[in-house]
């Protein structure tokens, strides 16, 4: 019986599940002021979970990879969320060619271009 109503409930969270989709630069761009915040807040959460996923769950993994990551996540790790998404904001400005493009990529290489400029 309770197998039947873990299968049933589960049923219908899937149901109900919302769509999870990345956004565009596009989309990014339509949105209010706080929730560009918000929501470069969420593609950092996202990297920092990421990073630690790989390092915890691949060992043998190219440092590289793990190496970049944590450059960047260490670059922006004394700025402000309104700072960072300055930064983007900026990007976002002076590359509507790149507007197309999904914004978590966005995100990375703007602040990708910020910290390889300061760290020179």
């Amino acid at each position: 019986m309770v197998r039947k109503v873990k299968a049933f409930l589960v049923t219908l969270c899937l149901l109900f599940a919302a769509e999870a989709t990345a956004i565009s630069g596009n989309e990014w761009k339509q949105l209010s002021q706080t929730a560009r915040v918000y929501y470069v807040m969420g593609v950092l959460d996202g990297w920092d979970n990421l990073g630690n996923l790989i390092s915890r769950t691949n060992p043998n993994q190219q440092l590289s990879v793990v190496t970049n990551h944590a450059k960047l996540v260490n670059c922006v790790a004394g700025m402000t969320h309104s700072q960072i998404a300055a930064i983007v904001q900026k990007y976002m400005e002076n590359n509507p060619a790149r507007w197309h493009s999904a914004m978590t990529l966005l995100v990375w290489l703007a602040l990708y271009e910020v910290c390889e400029s300061t760290s020179k």
